[in-house]
């Protein structure tokens, strides 16, 4: 009876070290789970996060290409509008010259002189507003090709804040592999 009984205590602390080791393995198990859950929602964030960033910086790279192509085209009118008042104003002063040769070859008769005098005479004056509309085109289009390279700047600004993005996020991905 005495070795039934010893045997019954042996098995008895066998069985209640092993309850006791099983225990303490369990919270060990749960808790590299819940390190790993923790750690998995942290890099889903990141990736939230970080795919929000790129999600604004494209989207702010298309405005401000939409910009740059507004003041593209602000400045190709302002442009254009300038060639035409020059090109015309030059039209205008060749006219003149050729009107004045005509009148200093003497050649005409008094009511032709008095005509192209009176036509000289609104040419000059047409002259004059075209070269003070030539001055404010001039200051449109200085403006225009500045504000035209501010949105470039920016425009640039932007892309190699998307390119430091795709540098980052390309890191990130080769240091978890």
């Amino acid at each position: 009876m005495r070795t039934i009984a010893f045997v019954i205590i042996i098995i008895g602390c066998w069985a209640s070290t092993g309850l006791c080791q099983t225990p303490a393995k369990e919270p060990d198990t749960l808790r590299a789970l819940l390190v790993e859950v923790h750690l998995l929602r942290q890099d889903i964030e990141a990736v939230t996060v970080a795919s929000q960033r790129v999600q604004i910086a494209l989207y702010s790279l298309q405005m401000q290409d939409a910009a740059v192509a507004r003041a593209t085209q602000r400045f190709d009118e302002a442009r254009n509008k300038c060639s035409a008042v020059a090109a015309n104003r030059a039209h205008m002063a060749a006219e003149i010259q050729r009107v004045e040769s005509v009148l200093a070859a003497g050649t005409l008769a008094s009511n032709e002189i008095k005509e192209l005098q009176s036509h000289a005479t609104q040419m000059k004056s047409q002259i004059e507003a075209q070269t003070a509309e030539m001055q404010t085109c001039g200051a449109t289009e200085a403006e225009a090709s500045s504000q035209l390279r501010s949105s470039q700047a920016k425009l640039i600004d932007l892309q190699d804040r998307i390119e430091r993005l795709d540098k980052t996020l390309e890191k990130l991905g080769i240091s978890e592999k």
